[in-house]
């Protein structure tokens, strides 16, 4: 049975799932482009969070239901992030630049309901099926209440409160997956209201006999057994590597796209070629290590370790994508410091997931310091003096540093687990 959970792969149904995860992606890197502040660009990263954990707890339910997952369920959140991705340019409107005053009224409103309802239906799918998902609490709850509340209190209490509602969801995954007595809490909160629902439904099918329905006709009465939920740890990890894949694919997209109205000068050439240069050295690192960029001497992360992780990683891709779609525009140029720190602050944020990596799977001491040290100073001296060169000589030390970063398996033997098991 074990041989055969490692060797499920991701569904059509979920890949057509992930489909969203482009638009939402490419939407949460054009609000970045537009940001003018930290507070701009701090409501980017909550969107973004809210999308992924969207993402996350659908992708967790599928992994635990197997081909009992509900079509319809998996369907509605994908519509549901649609929604999201769609009202990324209106959220926060008093947060945008002045000239983008004009957009429709009411947007933050449908992301909050529309991610509320999202993350609502994979806790009811889950229940359904009588799982209890203790390796990642959140897929079966979401502190609702600073959500709806900021939607009614003035700006800067409502970003408090989103801020607080994302440490409180990251923070109780983490520790509930990790604490006995939180996790007996949860399967036995789970069996109660188990309980309670088939005490109404008995209720209902006396209500329906005392009517004269014939038995025939009468719904399934038997009772749903509450089990603790097992991660299929093979689908996960394919699930979240496709999603770092996904995230790649728009910071190619970015390249792309800002050549497509440039005059193809030496700088805008050698600028979109280190750019492209380094989209390829972030999916050698993804292939080497999967989604979690760091050697490990020990077995796989456990989900709790892995999923903020692939938060980090795909938020720190986001970021370089930004940074690389202003930088083609500018390759002769001088970068803004906004659009440099996006580039190198994304390369820094990506390195330091991969730190967090490495403690978990116990990397060894000389990676650290003979190439994440090095790499991270070179991006923060890059961002910090950066301005000092042109757009195009900045994407080239971007690539560098991934570069010597991922050189790591190629001058040492590590002998760690497979680059697949994240």
């Amino acid at each position: 049975m074990a041989d055969e959970a490692q060797e499920r792969h991701a569904s059509w149904l979920e890949l057509f799932f992930d489909l969203t995860v482009v638009a939402a992606a490419a939407q949460i890197s054009h609000r970045l482009h537009s940001a003018e502040s930290v507070g701009q660009i701090a409501a980017c990263g909550a969107m973004y969070y809210a999308i992924w954990s969207v993402w996350t707890t659908t992708s967790v339910y599928a992994n635990v239901a197997g081909e009992r997952t509900r079509q319809r369920a998996v369907l509605r959140t994908m519509l549901g992030i649609a929604i999201m991705a769609a009202s990324v340019p209106g959220v926060w409107p008093q947060l945008l630049p002045g000239e983008h005053h004009d957009v429709p009224e009411h947007r933050t409103w449908v992301f909050v309901v529309a991610f509320l309802l999202c993350r609502g239906i994979a806790s009811r799918s889950a229940a359904r099926d009588g799982q209890v998902v203790t390796f990642w609490p959140a897929t079966q709850t979401v502190a609702a209440t600073p959500w709806v509340v900021s939607l009614f209190v003035p700006e800067p209490i409502a970003y408090v409160l989103w801020g607080v509602a994302i440490a409180v969801d990251i923070a109780f995954s983490m520790l509930g997956a990790t604490s006995t007595q939180m996790v007996e809490r949860m399967t036995l909160r789970a069996r109660r209201r188990q309980e309670d629902r088939d005490k109404r439904e008995s209720r209902r099918l006396d209500e329906l006999i005392r009517r004269g329905v014939s038995p025939g006709r009468l719904p399934d009465a038997s009772p749903t057994l509450i089990s603790v939920a097992q991660v299929e740890r093979g689908h996960l990890s394919e699930r979240l590597g496709l999603f770092v894949i996904i995230v790649l694919g728009e910071a190619l997209a970015q390249v792309v796209a800002a050549n497509g109205d440039q005059d193809w000068t030496r700088g805008v050439v050698l600028g979109s070629l280190a750019a492209f240069l380094l989209v390829v050295q972030l999916w050698r690192l993804t292939s080497e290590y999967g989604f979690t960029p760091a050697p490990r001497r020990t077995k796989a992360l456990e989900p709790w370790q892995a999923l903020p992780a692939h938060l980090g990683v795909t938020a720190a891709i986001v970021a370089i994508a930004s940074g690389l779609g202003a930088l083609i525009p500018e390759a002769a140029e001088h970068l803004h410091a906004k659009d440099r720190w996006y580039l190198f602050g994304g390369l820094v944020l990506y390195l330091l997931t991969s730190v967090f990596a490495g403690l978990a799977g116990r990397s060894p001491l000389r990676w650290y310091l003979g190439w994440v040290l090095p790499s991270a100073l070179v991006a923060v001296l890059g961002g910090v003096f950066g301005h000092l060169a042109q757009g195009w000589v900045l994407a080239a030390l971007a690539w560098l540093v991934l570069a010597w970063f991922a050189s790591y398996n190629r001058l040492v033997k590590t002998g760690t687990p497979g680059a697949h098991g994240s």
